[in-house]
Formats: structure tokens, sequence, C-alpha cells
């Protein structure tokens, strides 16, 4: 499939450095462009976060979380789950009547910020528009839990999941058979994608669809879209950085594909997997890059690149292109559940341990 282009009004003019709550000329979306200019006027005034320290963007990221409101479509409970090294925060969404699977997410947040909270409203759509029950991971995060924590943690919830052991999340082996695939927006995006790539190597349970938002899939910082879009438009490349300092500090490390998916030299065999990029977004081109490569590969892919929009756009209720591109990734999913659903299910594969449980 060619990737999905949800192109917005172009700015017309010369392109000129805006001012401090101006809207930014790279911001085509007109409504992206306004919630920049905005949340710019509120918070040019503070020191960036990767040099005001984790703490404080720890903090940030809390505050800057969408507030869930009440839902008739769905039940949020939070809960404990067995992580690879102890009991970790989680948080399920079931929604209402028979759901089509059940979906791992994984929040955003550079390995190192982040939690349940974070990622709320969009796991609230993913739940609801595609009728499946998802489970937020609140997994370890860097510089205290640096890789592979976190993404050892994701295994083990997974394996739970398949087998029927996490309370209201139905699995394979559980009362009620549901397929199981994982979601990623971020840095969550490389570890649904690295546990993607497990499973098709028979090393984690098996997933029918892998949904990543706005991915981190690659370590190398020299691509020309951080040089476009790096320096304030919400993440920047001195943020990304950072991150990865904290998470993989061994710069030579950062080429495991465990670490940067879009360095595995084959893709093919990977589940069904949907793809959305932001047009303005230092990540921009890996996630391209990734969607092509799929492409190539024989996998059904849907790639939905929204040129105009920042990082992280989807989990921005004021932004409605936003909310249409998760709606499309919602109905790709829900689209390969129902698929799945018409087909014989397929053995079980076997798996190999990825980390020690408590």
């Amino acid at each position: 499939m060619n990737p999905v282009r949800t192109p917005s009004p172009p700015t017309a003019g010369t392109l000129v450095a805006p001012r401090p709550g101006d809207p930014d000329p790279r911001l085509t979306d007109p409504d992206a462009a306004r919630v920049v200019a905005e949340r710019a006027a509120l918070t040019g005034h503070l020191v960036p976060q990767h040099r005001a320290g984790l703490a404080v963007a720890r903090s940030r990221a809390r505050r800057s979380a969408a507030v869930p409101g009440d839902d008739d479509l769905l039940v949020a409970r939070d809960l404990v789950v067995r992580g690879a090294a102890g009991p970790l925060p989680a948080r399920t969404y079931t929604p209402a009547g028979r759901p089509r699977g059940t979906v791992l997410h994984l929040h955003g947040g550079g390995w190192a910020a982040g939690d349940v909270d974070t990622d709320d409203a969009v796991c609230r759509r993913i739940a609801a528009d595609a009728r499946v029950v998802v489970l937020a991971l609140g997994y370890r995060l860097a510089p205290e839990h640096p890789f592979p924590a976190a993404l050892h943690d994701a295994a083990a919830v997974l394996d739970d999941l398949a087998d029927g052991r996490v309370p209201g999340c139905p699995g394979p082996a559980g009362d009620v058979a549901a397929p199981l695939a994982v979601a990623g927006a971020g840095a969550g995006g490389a570890l649904a994608a690295a546990l993607a790539r497990r499973s098709r190597d028979g090393a984690a349970p098996p997933l029918v669809h892998q949904l990543l938002l706005c991915p981190v899939l690659d370590g190398d910082l020299t691509r020309p879209s951080y040089a476009e879009f790096g320096d304030g438009l919400g993440l920047t490349t001195d943020d990304m950085a950072w991150f990865w300092s904290m998470y993989v500090p061994d710069r030579a490390a950062r080429r495991d594909p465990e670490v940067s998916p879009l360095r595995w030299p084959d893709l093919a065999g990977l589940p069904a997997t949907t793809v959305v990029v932001a047009g303005a977004d230092p990540l921009r081109d890996e996630g391209n890059a990734y969607a092509d490569r799929l492409r190539a590969a024989g996998v059904a892919v849907r790639h939905d690149l929204v040129e105009g929009v920042p990082h992280g756009f989807v989990g921005v209720p004021a932004i409605p292109s936003g909310r249409e591109a998760l709606r499309r990734s919602t109905d790709h999913l829900a689209r390969t559940l129902d698929d799945l659903a018409r087909t014989p299910a397929p053995a079980r594969a076997g798996r190999v341990p990825t980390a020690p449980r408590p």
C-alpha cells in the first residue's frame, strides 16, 4: 500500500523564523500551528528539558497528559502486572461488547519519561474505536534502568497476556480466545517493533498487528528530518540526543536492531503494520524508511504520512488531523482482526525465554 499522505493548506510567502507565540510556517496544518504557537507562548521562557533535568522532564510529561473524562464506551482500571524484575503499574481499557483482541500499548517519553497517564487519551481511542482491550504498561525507565530493561518488561507482560495471566485481558490461552497486537508511541514504538520481530522469530507470542505512532526506529540523528524539524516544534534533536544517552549510553550499541528496529536486515514475515508519521517531526525520515522497507518485504502496511504536523500530534485532542489519523489506524487494526477471525487461527509458535522473572 502506498503511503497515505494527508496534506494541509500551504503557507504562502517566504518561510521565516517565527517570533515566540507566532505560528511556525513549517506547520502547514493550521490547528497544529495554533496549538504549538499557544504552547510556545506559555512555555517559551522555560529551560529546555534536556537542560532542566530528568525530574523536570518527567513532571512536564505528567502535566501535559490529557485529562481523561468519563466514557460510556469503555471501562478503565488500574492494576499491577509482573515485569521482568518485579511489579509494574498498568492500566486496562475494556470496551463495551465482545473485544476483537488485546493490545499491549507502550508509551512514549524517550524511555525516560512518561507513564500510564501520558498516553491515556490515545489508549482510550484505540480501545473504543477498534473495540479491543488495551493494556497500557508503565515499564521501567532510563537512566535508572537503561536498555534492555524496558524491552524485557514489555516481553514479560506480553508473555503473561498470551498465557491469560493478566486479569481482564483475554489472551489466546485465556477463557476468551483473543489475538494479540502491540502498539507504541514515540520511544514505545521502538519497543513495540522489537516485540514484533521477536514474535516473528518465535521468541515472543504470536502477534497479528503492530501499530506505531510517530515511532523512534533508529539511533541515527543525522537524517535530514532532524535538520529540518529538530529545533523547536516540541521534540528537538537535543532532546533525542539526551534520551538516547540515558537509554543506551554506548553509542555503538545503538546500532543493535533490538534498539534501532530499522536496522534489522530482514523485515519479511512481520505482522500487519500501521505506521503513522508526522510530516514535521525529527523522526519523520526513519518512520518513512521503515514503512518503505516493510512494503518491500511484502508486509501488509498502512503508511499514514500526515504533512505539516509535529511529533506526537495524535495525542493532542485539539489537533483534528491527529484524531483522524488515529481513527484510520484503529480502522486498519480492526480490519486486520476481523480478517483473522474469518480464518483458522495458526498454531501457537514456540518461544524461548527472553528475561528472568522474579
